[in-house]
């Protein structure tokens, strides 16, 4: 069974600097699945939750025009599971005749893209049973922390390059 999440945000984990999308429950327990990803990857999301304009298409802005050209739609995007530590979604398209194909995606780019659409984050909720964290609401930060952890975010997205990840 799958549970619609909600994006909560693209936070930097301190202090080794690490983008974490984290992902909540609508309903229920409002559980949060925090999923490490890339400097580059947290950078599309934030400048798609943030709506900046960009002078020319970046690669998941072209993604959704090709989908929007070929008459298909991102339905949903569903987060499936987590093997040997790496986190796995797909994305839902409904073609231009009613078909629906399922693509393998990671989910930084699965998000990145229903931002831009518009479209739904689900979750199976056998992979929010094993990954997802209860929310301490003690533990929230206040506006002004939450803005701060924004600005390191983007501070480390402005300095990182893409060699940083290779091996």
């Amino acid at each position: 069974m799958t549970i619609e999440m909600e994006l909560v945000g693209v936070r930097v984990q301190l202090p080794t600097n690490t983008p974490i999308l984290l992902l909540r429950e609508t309903a229920g327990q409002r559980r949060v699945v925090p999923i490490y990803i890339g400097g580059p990857e947290a950078h599309a999301i934030d400048l798609a939750m943030s709506g900046t304009p960009m002078a020319r298409p970046m690669t998941h802005d072209l993604f959704t025009e090709v989908l929007d050209s070929l008459g298909s739609v991102l339905e949903r995007v569903v987060v499936t599971e987590l093997r040997g530590g790496t986190f796995y979604a797909e994305l839902y398209l409904r073609d231009a005749s009613g078909g629906v194909q399922t693509i393998s995606a990671r989910p930084s780019d699965a998000v990145a893209l229903a931002v831009r659409t518009g479209s739904p984050i689900f979750a199976e909720e056998s992979l929010i049973d094993e990954a997802g964290v209860e929310e301490d609401d003690d533990e929230s930060p206040d506006p002004g922390e939450e803005e701060e952890m924004v600005e390191e975010l983007r501070k480390f997205l402005d300095e990182v390059n893409p060699e940083d990840f290779l091996p």
